[in-house]
């Protein structure tokens, strides 16, 4: 499955369970990114990946390890459904939630991105694993 089906995939669950933000993958542009949402705003994008050893000697097969980065953009740290309450959200709902051809998604990190005049960023990392095999030629 390829990084993008994946990430499409992330934000439609997100998008099903929490109504009352943005949500979407990151944008093309960052930097022309302005945060407007009255409450806050979930941005997912592809950190990397890292490849196993190949698992058998006529074909290469390996697992690739994916990574992606979830965004948290947010008004509040704490109350009125903050920061940290959003932070568990998403870990309760991405955690064990399984793309087809890839294993059940888990959190790897989370942390303390910035804070500007009261908009506060974190973001949390989640890793899947899926199959990476050769392409024969003809």
């Amino acid at each position: 499955m390829d990084i993008e089906a994946i990430e499409t995939q992330i934000v439609t669950r997100l998008k099903s369970k929490i109504t009352d933000l943005f949500i979407d993958s990151f944008p093309e542009k960052p930097q022309e990114y302005t945060f407007t949402h009255p409450k806050g705003a979930v941005l997912v994008h592809y950190q990397g990946g890292s490849y196993g050893n190949s698992q058998s000697v006529d074909v290469v097969f390996q697992q690739k390890k994916m990574e992606f980065a979830l965004t948290i953009i947010t008004r509040n740290l704490k109350k009125n459904n903050g920061a940290y309450s959003l932070l568990e959200k998403i870990k309760q709902i991405l955690t064990g939630f399984k793309i087809d051809g890839c294993t059940k998604m888990y959190p790897t990190k989370e942390g303390f991105l910035t804070e500007n005049n009261g908009i506060w960023q974190y973001t949390i990392n989640f890793e899947l694993t899926t199959p990476s095999i050769e392409t024969e030629e003809d």
